[in-house]
């Protein structure tokens, strides 16, 4: 069955072939496409050092030092590698910003109560909406 579909789509594609270049256009030189390439994202493994405190003195530090409040809150994840492995955490991610200096900071804590810890996973400057952010829906 095999045999015979291949034959056949090779007898339909001489046929066509052949006469695409009866076509003085065809005939004459071609750019080449060239065939694209299918996209592999490269993952790697980041080895970083968080600082991380209690909610309280965190938010303290932000709210004082930095004059940052809670803008955004949602729930989130990251990933912490070790030597047994990989483990997704969850946890309560909020990003805090001071709209005078348009400083901001993205944090995330522990949601359970008995363990009190917040690390910031990062900071930054210049905070302004993505280009082409319309804000609708929001």
């Amino acid at each position: 069955m095999y045999k015979k579909m291949t034959a056949a789509l090779l007898l339909a594609a001489s046929i066509t072939g052949s006469a695409g270049m009866l076509n003085p256009l065809f005939a004459q030189e071609q750019p080449q496409a060239k065939p694209e390439k299918p996209f592999v994202p490269k993952q790697f493994l980041l080895n970083i050092v968080l600082p991380c405190d209690t909610k309280e003195a965190m938010a303290k530090l932000l709210e004082e030092k930095y004059i940052e409040r809670p803008y955004t809150i949602s729930m989130g994840q990251m990933t912490v590698v070790g030597p047994g492995g990989s483990q997704k955490l969850p946890g309560i991610v909020k990003i805090w910003s001071n709209p005078e200096t348009m400083s901001f900071s993205v944090t995330i804590e522990d949601p359970t109560p008995q363990n009190d810890v917040m690390c910031m996973l990062t900071n930054g400057t210049n905070l302004r909406p993505a280009p082409g952010f319309s804000g609708g829906g929001l």
